[in-house]
């Protein structure tokens, strides 16, 4: 795969494969007869097309990347696979941060598993972190977070999750809402039948909000809830819900 950004900013391709670069340049060349995954004892490229995809969106975003490497049948296996789009694990330049991720979903086609982005990135520049998610490449999207941690910069006036989060209600199975404003009329609305797993971290909430949220959930088997604010009190009604951690 070969992604060229414009004005001097760096390509998804360009930065993975400078880091397997890096990272394999002292590993051993392959005995000759197997550079293309055809050795006999190759197990793992005998597979089909379609189980080494999966197997690729299982893996970090990076590592993902870094199977082109291995063989020449593998390098069009991650614009095929089921991408796994972990924004968090990108150590670049934040004026280049939106162009790398706008090209991964321009170069992809589809269909996307994961998108996992710190939560600070979606309040800094809501609307293109909206015209992300719009992309037909997240079509039935399964899992996402907008992942939150304790040194991320601080937001003293959070804002709703963007709108377009609500497009994948018949799709997600798991959700991680970060640093955000779930305001009740909001609430009332959502629907995630599919929902199993719900992680709540930092976001301002009534309880209302809450019942209301988890009442839109009625296939939900685990609730996460970590340093969220809005509520006094937390009373949960659910069939189904095996496991939470409050």
């Amino acid at each position: 795969m070969h992604l060229q950004l414009q004005h001097g900013v760096p390509s998804w391709a360009q930065l993975t494969r400078a880091a397997a670069a890096k990272k394999w340049r002292a590993a051993p060349a392959p005995p000759e007869g197997e550079e293309d995954g055809g050795g006999a004892d190759d197990l793992i490229s005998g597979l089909p097309d379609a189980v080494l995809g999966d197997i690729i969106s299982l893996l970090p975003t990076k590592e993902g990347a870094r199977t082109q490497i291995l063989a020449r049948r593998w390098r069009h296996l991650l614009c095929s696979a089921p991408l796994n789009l972990d924004c968090e694990g990108f150590h670049i330049n934040k004026a280049d941060f939106a162009g790398v991720v706008t090209h991964i979903l321009s170069a992809h086609r589809g269909p996307g598993r994961r998108f996992r982005i710190p939560a600070h990135i979606i309040h800094r520049v809501p609307d293109t972190v909206d015209a992300w998610l719009r992309s037909s490449t997240f079509d039935n999207l399964q899992e996402i977070d907008f992942c939150h941690r304790s040194l991320d910069p601080v937001v003293p006036d959070p804002l709703p999750p963007p709108a377009s989060v609500f497009r994948f209600s018949g799709s997600l199975r798991v959700a991680t809402i970060g640093k955000c404003h779930i305001v009740d009329g909001l609430a009332e609305t959502v629907r995630f039948p599919e929902l199993r797993y719900l992680g709540i971290e930092n976001v301002r909430i009534s309880e209302a909000a809450l019942h209301n949220l988890i009442s839109g959930c009625p296939a939900l088997e685990c609730l996460f809830l970590k340093e969220s604010f809005g509520f006094p009190c937390l009373r949960i009604n659910s069939n189904c819900l095996r496991r939470s951690c409050l």
